[in-house]
């Protein structure tokens, strides 16, 4: 009887060691279960962090670049504007000379449409920065929703406006000089005749000029409106473009 005790004590002494070993090795695995997915978290949070930092480091560089893009553009479109609102002054004083009916007027005409004739300054913005950005796709990490939705605004928007609009500008000052050929001689520089500048369809030709200059003028502005607001929304970096 003593022995059977003895047996059964031995037995329930190496179940108990059993599952003592086995409740050690299941602590033990979950233990390193526990520090491998800890790991995993932290490496990962990690990798999010440095990925971040150089979203942060690139958002950085390319508002800088961005800003300097637009500073050109600035600079480009008041010398635009400039340009234009000579040459719309210019226009409406040759219809008002005309409508004045004196010959004497004749040779100030002559070099007020040259001035006219000579060229046709229109805008054409700086696309590199925002195009490179746009085209790799990292527009999107811009953090500031505002400051993105702007940014695309101004290219997609008001740039593309005005220069589409610059380009039917264009061709209608090419056009105009077709048409005057046979009133103005550009190698003389001079209207062929008092008749001719007197002439409806001369007249008609500068009062059509001066109608595209005028929307081109107000287009021109209200691009450099938003140039420089987006300019001082870059700087500031937290009040958004209405």
């Amino acid at each position: 009887m003593i022995k059977l005790f003895r047996h059964l004590r031995k037995n329930q002494i190496t179940e108990n060691q059993t599952i003592r070993k086995n409740t050690n090795y299941f602590k033990y695995a979950v233990g390193e279960i526990g520090l491998v997915v800890i790991g995993i978290l932290i490496a990962m949070q990690v990798n999010n962090w440095n990925e971040n930092r150089k979203i942060r480091i690139w958002e950085d560089k390319f508002l800088n670049d961005l800003k300097r893009d637009l500073q050109s553009d600035k600079q480009q479109l008041d010398d635009v504007i400039e340009f234009q609102t000579k040459k719309g002054t210019a226009l409406e004083e040759i219809m008002v000379l005309i409508k004045n009916d004196n010959e004497i007027s004749k040779p100030k005409i002559d070099a007020l449409f040259s001035f006219v004739q000579s060229s046709n300054k229109t805008f054409f913005p700086t696309v590199g920065v925002y195009e490179t950005a746009l085209a790799s796709g990292k527009t999107e990490s811009i953090q500031n929703d505002e400051l993105k939705y702007d940014i695309m605004n101004l290219y997609a928007h008001y740039y593309k406006r005005l220069v589409y609009n610059g380009e039917i500008y264009d061709k209608r000052v090419d056009q105009v000089s077709w048409d005057t050929k046979q009133t103005y001689s550009a190698f003389t520089k001079q209207i062929i005749s008092w008749k001719e500048a007197k002439s409806p369809e001369f007249y008609s030709q500068v009062e059509f000029l001066w109608t595209f200059n005028k929307i081109y003028i107000l287009l021109a502005k209200a691009n450099l409106v938003q140039v420089d607001l987006l300019i001082n929304l870059i700087n500031s970096g937290t009040k958004s473009i209405q």
